[in-house]
């Protein structure tokens, strides 16, 4: 992995572009162009004014003081700062846009403006500790969609076109455009960006959106957007050496999301997203709280995500694609997290599905094959969960080198795996109300080591594995209460290696019968 001399080199350059965006002496007060404090009038055009000011001036900061501003879309300019001072709200009312060519759920297309945008910049920065707001319901109010819709007919007509011809037909995409929703901030083909210290509260759609984007850091932003419908937090998507830190999301959607592209279009466009770090960040109420997906069809590698809390998240580790994405999710590292009241604490799965998809079966391996591998877990509390881990490879592509390291976790059902290679479990200890606190099945060069449960049962064993030939369970121990440690599928034990475990307070340290354990706990599916 080349991940750490690229964070030092993206350290080293925020730093400098910091010094160099505050060293710049022009401000241009929005106030100076006809700007009103008290939301008596639109301040649109006193915006643009300002920024127009500055790119006229070779850069500068662009100053919205305190006090209450109503603002249509505008678009930021190289070498500028827009500061957004402490007891200054920005609102976005909904309305009707004009449409530019964009990315909407990591697809190429024509989309509404971004609230605010840029396009191919350089040295642009966002920050201040002012609010910026629009009402996610007033979109979707003037959309006409339903509340639970993302979109429209003409959008998930185009994704099947998309299907068949990549790219689609202009009248297709002219179709679509009028039923999606703009971004509240996007940062398109841009180098060199800085988003500090601002607060989100609603957004239309996606709140900050990284997209073709290089060299960019989101620090001690704060974003708001529960429930609202396909809003979620922070978005990077195919870009790279990218830094977020210190941020609290509370979000109706995911919380921070790499994406890469989706299905055919993402194949054509095949961008990666690459080098990002994720520390120190809170997230609340969010589908999954660090999601990677489920648009993998570029690719995404070379990522950490470490010092993270979530607390009543749907998942909190969330990694998701399906069969038709492509793309290869590779060298990613989860480490020190803290999960409360969540449903999955951790999910890698192939078989996620959005709105209007259904679960698909086997198919030859293709470039449509997404590919997960080498991915690291560790340092994990997970309390109050739904279920623990599910992990869910293809039989024609298992997931790859995944381990869990150092993982205590409370839930109602425990791990559950099926097609992967190369897991390996390292000091896990899952404490499930109900079933085998971990089942595995269709798994190949399995390494079970130092795992247990405070919570044995006497109807389940604490460990099922199902088609699971050369398997090693090492180093083990069964507490006191415990019924079966180990079962296997009848002809299974003669396949699996025990070494070194303590297992004299079982009442039966193996047995082998039939399977009927998989199906009872089965999690529910997720389907956003």
């Amino acid at each position: 992995m080349r991940l750490f001399p690229r964070i030092r080199l993206l350290l080293l350059s925020f730093l400098f572009f910091s010094i160099s965006s505050w060293c710049t002496c022009q401000v241009f007060n929005i106030l100076d162009y006809g700007a009103h404090n008290d939301g008596s009038a639109l301040a649109t055009e006193a915006i643009r004014a300002a920024i127009q000011a500055a790119k006229a001036a070779g850069g500068g900061t662009v100053y919205i003081p305190a006090g209450k501003y109503v603002s249509g879309p505008f678009e930021l300019v190289s070498n500028m700062v827009l500061h957004i001072e402490a007891g200054a709200t920005l609102q976005f009312p909904a309305e009707r846009l004009p449409f530019t060519k964009g990315r909407h759920q990591s697809i190429e297309c024509i989309t509404p403006v971004p609230l605010i945008g840029g396009h191919n910049l350089e040295n642009v920065t966002i920050m201040g500790r002012g609010v910026i707001t629009t009402n996610n319901a007033d979109w979707i109010k003037i959309m006409g969609r339903s509340p639970g819709s993302a979109a429209g007919p003409n959008w998930a007509h185009l994704l099947e076109s998309l299907e068949r011809k990549t790219p689609a037909s202009d009248e297709e995409y002219q179709k679509a455009a009028p039923e999606l929703r703009p971004p509240l901030i996007q940062m398109m083909n841009c180098r060199n960006v800085l988003i500090e210290g601002i607060h989100i509260v609603g957004s239309a759609m996606w709140p900050i959106h990284l997209l073709y984007t290089e060299n960019a850091v989101v620090d001690h932003v704060v974003v708001e957007t529960y429930p609202g419908v396909h809003t979620g937090g922070i978005y990077i998507d195919s870009s790279r050496d990218i830094r977020i830190s210190d941020c609290y999301i509370d979000t109706g959607d995911d919380g921070i999301v790499l994406k890469a592209g989706k299905d055919a279009d993402g194949l054509r466009v095949n961008r990666p997203t690459e080098n990002v770090s994720i520390i120190n960040c809170t997230v609340h109420r969010a589908h999954g709280a660090v999601v990677l997906g489920s648009e993998t069809a570029g690719g995404i590698r070379n990522v950490v995500a470490s010092n993270i809390t979530c607390d009543g998240t749907q998942i909190g580790i969330r990694i998701k694609s399906r069969r038709g994405r492509g793309g290869m999710v590779e060298d990613v590292r989860f480490s020190n997290w803290t999960m409360d009241h969540v449903g999955q604490a951790i999910s890698v799965t192939n078989y996620y599905t959005m709105e209007g998809e259904q679960r698909t079966s086997e198919e030859p391996v293709t470039v449509r094959t997404p590919i997960f591998r080498n991915i690291v877990i560790s340092e994990i509390t997970i309390n109050h969960a739904r279920v623990a881990v599910n992990i869910d490879g293809l039989p024609e592509m298992p997931i790859e080198g995944l381990h869990l390291n150092n993982v205590i976790a409370s839930a109602t059902i425990g791990l559950k795996a099926s097609h992967t290679l190369a897991l390996e479990l390292h000091n896990v200890q899952v404490n499930a109300d109900a079933g085998p606190a971990f089942l595995i099945r269709n798994s190949k060069e399995l390494d079970v080591d130092n795992v247990s449960t405070r919570k044995p049962s006497t109807d389940s064993p604490v460990i099922r594995l199902d088609d699971c030939s050369g398997a090693i369970v090492r180093n083990c121990r069964a507490f006191d209460g415990t019924g079966i440690f180990l079962s296997a599928a009848p002809g299974n034990l003669k396949d699996i290696v025990l070494l070194g475990n303590v297992l004299g307070s079982a009442k039966r340290q193996t047995d082998e019968v039939g399977g009927q354990f998989w199906q009872s706990i089965e999690p529910a599916t997720e389907d956003r």
